[in-house]
């Protein structure tokens, strides 16, 4: 009985040491990954966007390679015969690869995503009716959180169609609508006027906007299209930013931007 107590003892011990190791081995192996492939360090072969998918992808092999491991050992510890376990394996592969083929194709086209380019850690994407920025890419999901806070989790298998917005500079649009009663000569010139300093006042423009003159008739008011091509995912910033200079501008030559007005007729 005693050995027996002892032998339950040094497999308890045993446990707690696999299970702790496995717990430092993990953490070592990830800090290294980070510290190899550092999106703030230059790297010959790879841009920052790249080295951080590189980096979230390897930690997630990190992950599942050393707690695979760790159960092989703890079965091997309580008497299981782990040699003829992964031999069984391969007599019923073709099992395991119908039951976990969704698994594999995640992690095909996590691969390919990154071999690809499709998108990096880091970038601004639309997904689906989904957009944000990419937080982490793995074997098996990639993580999108969205400029509001809310966080997507997809399996790579269902990223199929992607709108990458970091890939080339953006363009933003902006649409101005004037009244019929103004003069569309006048307006356009204190258009690109403003344009024409526009890019000092806001940094995520990369050139000039273009005013490209009237887009559209509209029911109550003639619309002008003004362009201007900006850093990676910054389009919307800069139209928000644009569309209040052009205002202040417009405000102070006297031009009114037409709204939907309610008359309201008291009967006597």
């Amino acid at each position: 009985m005693k050995v027996f107590g002892l032998t339950i003892a040094k497999e308890v011990y045993m446990t707690i040491i696999i299970l702790v190791l496995s717990f430092v081995i993990e953490k070592v192996l990830k800090s290294i990954v980070r510290k190899t492939f550092n999106p703030n360090k230059k790297h010959k072969n790879f841009d920052s966007r790249k080295v951080s998918t590189i980096s979230s992808l390897l930690c997630s092999i990190v992950k599942y390679v050393v707690w695979i491991l760790s159960v092989l050992s703890l079965l091997g510890l309580y008497g299981v015969n782990t040699a003829a376990l992964i031999t069984g394996l391969g007599v019923v592969s073709l099992v395991i690869g119908l039951a976990f083929q969704d698994i594999l194709k995640d992690i095909l086209v996590g691969i390919s995503i990154i071999f690809e380019n499709w998108f990096a850690v880091g970038d601004f994407v639309q997904i689906g009716d989904f957009s944000g920025t990419i937080m982490s890419l793995g074997l098996k999901s990639t993580r999108i959180q969205a400029y509001t806070g809310e966080v997507k989790i997809l399996s790579n298998r269902n990223i199929i169609e992607v709108i990458n917005y970091s890939l080339d500079k953006t363009l933003a649009i902006v649409d101005i609508p004037v009244g019929y009663e103004t003069k569309l000569d006048k307006v356009e010139k204190i258009l690109q006027v403003a344009a024409a300093t526009m890019k000092e006042k806001i940094p995520m423009l990369v050139e000039e906007p273009q005013v490209l003159g009237v887009q559209e008739l509209a029911d109550s008011s003639v619309i002008f299209r003004i362009i201007g091509k900006c850093k990676p995912a910054q389009h919307f910033e800069a139209q928000r930013k644009m569309k209040k200079e052009f205002k202040n501008v417009l405000d102070k030559n006297g031009i009114k931007i037409p709204y939907p007005q309610i008359e309201v007729h008291h009967e006597k």
